[in-house]
């Protein structure tokens, strides 16, 4: 039996487990995405009690027999970030991301990082499409699955900003003309760098990120693009 102490992780997810115990998926460093049950968390005389949304920084220790640990112990740090209404939502879209992506027990620092940065960018309803792409994009490069956006992947070639393309999500960008449309390169050099991308040009990201992750996805649906759809602003 191996035991981890006060590791820092966010939770992802939880869900009922018998009578008063819940399975919790959580984020960590050091040991990617592990879960692990809380016995008697639901009742409201446990240490865990109140512990466990999402989104919520904690220090999680636990013992381990098998796949799933068993937490022994929850404390609340100051990383925790308080979501709402849309930034809510994009919050639950990027732990859906995590669920369906990333392997458990596969830890990468950079997963972390990123999804430490995006908590609180998600509360300034301006920051929260950029957020998204560059949570996105930093999720993609980390399981070494996102094509080179600033390279065009047939000519061999960086990306005009002025010119228009299209993106294969295995391949990357290729040049199309301007009449047949396509997505400008400036917007794919963002989403290459993590920069800034203009309010004109959200929708133009959107459309590329959601190409890429449904890729990655393989059918798989996810619950919270539907709010989105119904909630486009």
């Amino acid at each position: 039996m191996s035991r981890v102490d006060r590791e820092s992780v966010f939770v992802l997810h939880r869900r009922p487990w018998r009578d008063t115990s819940l399975i919790i998926e959580l984020l960590s460093a050091r040991h990617g995405r592990i879960a692990g049950v809380a016995r008697g968390a639901r009742s409201a005389k446990s240490a865990f009690f109140g512990l466990t949304e999402p989104f919520r920084g904690l220090e999680a220790s636990w013992t381990r027999r098998g796949e799933m640990v068993t937490l022994t112990g929850l404390e609340p740090t100051g990383r925790t970030t308080r979501l709402a209404g849309r930034a809510m939502w994009c919050g639950l879209y990027a732990n859906e991301l995590l669920l369906r992506l990333t392997p458990r027990d596969d830890p990468d620092p950079a997963i972390f990082d990123a999804y430490s940065c995006l908590l609180p960018a998600l509360t300034t309803p301006s920051r929260q499409s950029n957020a998204l792409r560059r949570f996105e994009m930093s999720l993609l490069n980390a399981l070494g699955v996102a094509p080179e956006l600033d390279v065009d992947s047939q000519a061999g070639t960086p990306v005009d900003a002025e010119g228009r393309y299209r993106v294969d999500p295995v391949a990357g960008p290729f040049a199309v003309p301007a009449r047949r449309g396509g997505v400008r390169g400036s917007v794919l050099l963002a989403l290459a760098s993590g920069g800034e991308i203009a309010a004109e040009d959200d929708a133009a990201a959107l459309r590329v990120m959601r190409e890429l992750v449904d890729h990655q996805l393989d059918g798989r649906k996810l619950n919270t693009p539907a709010f989105f759809r119904e909630n486009p602003s």
